[in-house]
This record gives structure tokens, C-alpha cells and sequence, in this order.
């Protein structure tokens, strides 16, 4: 949905809340589709949105905007919701949006919402809070067309349209053997060009694509885009099929692990700050805050321990915030790239000293640029040729040191089983403003001995 029509949908609904438009209202929330709905929900109050819920007059649109709506958001929702209405509307929805749901609430009250379904809806949703929520056993659907590879395409057709009409991803038939072991695949398309006699033995692949229920969710993620497939099968440790991944979690995952890394590496924790109050945001950053305090302490004691050194040239410490400034900088584009790359999959540690040295390299030429036209800066500005030369080696070893940094810490984080995420921001940041004005000092004082 364009900013635009989320803005005059927004704007819409707002108006005819104010008015008490009740049948407008009702109009507009039933034809609207859940997304969009889910997304005029962030801009709205708890009793505005009690009041659009209300006037919902499907089920099946119910769950839908379930699933659709943020956590924390849907969680304030069902607060005060009665459990049958509650329960009735989890039955509606996909099994593995039920057991994220049921996994946010407490025991006791997931207990109770679980009695109140169906008893084949209960065990299926039972079955995925076993698994860890961020596993593919977590986050797969348990619903899915498997198919003995005995089976004829014409009952196979027959099939999808008596058994499995309501299966969210009728795309891929899965063939399995008499012990429910995953052997093969089919696509819908190949299921329909064949001849009706064809057996599904004879055109399935059998080089199936398919994860362990306990592998990280990340992994799944990775193992869709690359090979381009709408879901991936998930099985136990017997090759037994006990569910699928779909395309559209994969794209929540991708999307929630790639802010996830952008919140750590600004040392901002793991939830926007919209989900977050003052004092939870508050306790969060004020751990990484204190890293960065501290390397701010540190910076101004070698500072001082170079005293003499600028009190004999005091235009040296005009230039201390564009040497912090520039390692800062390419710091943090070497470890955002190498963070990035760790979580695609196309870096991994035994690359470690490889790319190091390149970043080292890279470093190296953009500070000799940068430090020669600042050197030349320096000469034109104070015509003196020996803080040009101090200036720019500072420069270059700043920006050399801080590119190896910032690609080298977030691969040993990585290493030793710390999210190198973490690494990004405040430990690089931190670290580089430390070094760089060490060397720049200590560059100046050989100098001037000189």
C-alpha cells in the first residue's frame, strides 16, 4: 500500500471516528484488506482500534488482521478480548501465527486458549511450540500436500480438489514413501501436463531442497533465496515431512533479522523504538552508551598525556575531530559490509585474514588520498609543511587501522559465537577514536623531535 493511500486511509477513518460514522466505518473495514488494515492500527489509539475490530463482521478477516498486526500491538488488542472470541479466531488462522501468539502469552492463558480449540487444531499448534520459535520447526506450517509416490497424477488432482483445498501453499506436492519419509517433489504446473495415468514416482525430483527442524531460522531464509523456490520442506531427524516453510515468513524473517542487526549495530537493542518504553529503551542503550563514554575518557587521557605536545603546536588539535572523523567513518563501512556479508552467507570466517587485509588496503588508499589533500589544506591554511605531514600521516594510519578494525572485530565476534552485529557500533566506533588520536599525537610528537 502507497504512503499515499495509507495516509488518506488513515485520514478516512480517523474523520469518521470522530463523527461516529458506525456504517461508513463498517463499510470501510470490511473492504479493506488486512494489511493495509494492520497498518492504519500503528497510527490509531486502543479504544479507536477496539472500536474498528468491533465493527469486522468475517472471522476469517479476523484472523487474517491477527496475523497481519504487530505484536505489541495485537497482544494490547486481546487484553481484555473474551478467550472463546479469541479462540474462535486462532482456528481461522495459520498454525504457525497461532503458535507465535500462544508463545507471547502466558502459560496459563495459552493453556486456556488451547482447550478452547478443536482438538486437531490444538495438537498441530501444540506440535510447533515444541520447536524454538527462531527454528524452522518454529516457524513452519504443518499443513502441506504429501502424496504416496504410487499415486497417479488423476488421483492426485483428485486429491487437491477433495483434501486439500484450504492448504496455504498448494504450489508443490511433496511425495513421500510408506513411512512418511520425504523422497520427492512436484510441482503444480508438472502435475497438470502429464497424462493422467502418469505415476508421481516417475516425474518427481528427487533432489529435494530440505532443512532439519532445529536449523536457525536465518538459515532457512538463505537456503529460499538461493534457490528460488516458494517454500522449503521441513523434516525430523528420520527424513520423516512434519511441515513447510513458506515464501512469506521468509520475508518477515529477512525483514525482522536485517533491523534486528541495524538496531545492534547502533547499539540501540533488538526492538524499534515504538514497541519500547522510555525506561526499557533507556536501559538498553545505556550499556553501550558507557562503552563509548568510556572510550571518550580514554581518548582524553592520551590527549593529556600528549600535553606538551600540543601546547607546542596548538593548531594540532584542530584537526583531532577530522582524524576521528574519517576512521570513524570507514570503520563503520567495513564492518556494516562485513556484518552484512556474515548474515547473507556470502562471507564466512575462514575469509578472515582475506578480507582484513583488503579493507587494510582499501583503508590505506583512501587515507593516503584523503590525507594528502588535507596535507595540502594544512600548507595552503598555515604554510607550515611539517603539520601538512603530520596531519596527513595521522590520516592515513587513522583510516588504515580503523578499516582493518572494522572488518576484523565483527569476524572474531563471529568467531567466538558472539552476534557480530554487536561489533558495529559503539566497540568499532569506539575503539577507532582511541587509536586514531594515539597515532595522530604520537605521529606529531616524532615529528616535532625531528
Amino acid at each position: 500500500m502507497s504512503v499515499d493511500r495509507t495516509r488518506l486511509l488513515l485520514d478516512t477513518i480517523k474523520r469518521l471516528l470522530r463523527r461516529g460514522a458506525t456504517g461508513h466505518l463498517r463499510k470501510i473495514v470490511n473492504k479493506t484488506h488486512a494489511a493495509d488494515l494492520a497498518v492504519v492500527f500503528r497510527f490509531l489509539r486502543l479504544r479507536e482500534q477496539e472500536a474498528l475490530f468491533d465493527l469486522m463482521d468475517n472471522v476469517e478477516h479476523e484472523a487474517m488482521l491477527f496475523s497481519e498486526l504487530e505484536e505489541e500491538i495485537l497482544l494490547k488488542l486481546i487484553e481484555d478480548m473474551p478467550a472463546e472470541k479469541i479462540a474462535g479466531i486462532m482456528e481461522q488462522m495459520p498454525k504457525d501465527d497461532v503458535a507465535d501468539l500462544l508463545g507471547k502469552l502466558s502459560d496459563e492463558r495459552a493453556k486456556a486458549l488451547l482447550d478452547l480449540m478443536t482438538k486437531e487444531g490444538s495438537e498441530e499448534v501444540e506440535g510447533l511450540l515444541g520447536y524454538d520459535a527462531e527454528t524452522a520447526g518454529g516457524i513452519m506450517v504443518p499443513d502441506f500436500i504429501a502424496l504416496k509416490d504410487a499415486t497417479t497424477a488423476r488421483e492426485a488432482i483428485a486429491a487437491l480438489q477433495k483434501d486439500y483445498v484450504d492448504v496455504e501453499m498448494p504450489f508443490y506436492l511433496y511425495v513421500v514413501d510408506d513411512h512418511e519419509n520425504l523422497v520427492g517433489v512436484i510441482s503444480l504446473r508438472e502435475l497438470v501436463v502429464v497424462p493422467s495415468e502418469t505415476r508421481l514416482k516417475s516425474i518427481m525430483a528427487t533432489d529435494v531442497v530440505s532443512v532439519p527442524t532445529d536449523v536457525d531460522q536465518e538459515e532457512v531464509a538463505r537456503i529460499v533465496a538461493r534457490y528460488n523456490v516458494l517454500a522449503v520442506p521441513v523434516v525430523d531427524e528420520k527424513n520423516k515431512l512434519v511441515g513447510i516453510v513458506t515464501v512469506d515468513d521468509v520475508i518477515d524473517i529477512i525483514r525482522e533479522e536485517a533491523t534486528e542487526d541495524f538496531l545492534k549495530m547502533a547499539g540501540a537493542g533488538d526492538d524499534l523504538i515504538e514497541s519500547q518504553s522510555v525506561l526499557k529503551s533507556t536501559r538498553t542503550r545505556l550499556p553501550w552508551l558507557l562503552a563509548s563514554w568510556i572510550g571518550g575518557v580514554i581518548a582524553f587521557l592520551i590527549i593529556g598525556h600528549f600535553e606538551s605536545t600540543l601546547n607546542k603546536l596548538v593548531y594540532l588539535a584542530a584537526f583531532i575531530p577530522i582524524i576521528m572523523g574519517m576512521g570513524g567513518n570507514i570503520g563503520t563501512q567495513s564492518s556494516t559490509i562485513v556484518v552484512r556479508g556474515l548474515a547473507t552467507g556470502r562471507l564466512n570466517l575462514k575469509q578472515m585474514w582475506e578480507v582484513a587485509f583488503k579493507e587494510l588496503m582499501i583503508g590505506f588508499l583512501l587515507g593516503f588520498f584523503y590525507g594528502l589533500l588535507l596535507g595540502f589544506v594544512v600548507q595552503f591554511r598555515y604554510d607550515a609543511w611539517l603539520l601538512g605531514v603530520t596531519v596527513g600521516l595521522a590520516v592515513i594510519s587513522s583510516m588504515t587501522i580503523a578499516a582493518m578494525v572494522g572488518s576484523l572485530v565483527p569476524m572474531v565476534f563471529a568467531r567466538i559465537n558472539i552476534d557480530p552485529a554487536v561489533a558495529t557500533g559503539p566497540f568499532v566506533t569506539t575503539s577507532i577514536d582511541i587509536l586514531s588520536v594515539f597515532f595522530y599525537f604520537q605521529i606529531a610528537t616524532v615529528l616535532l623531535r625531528l
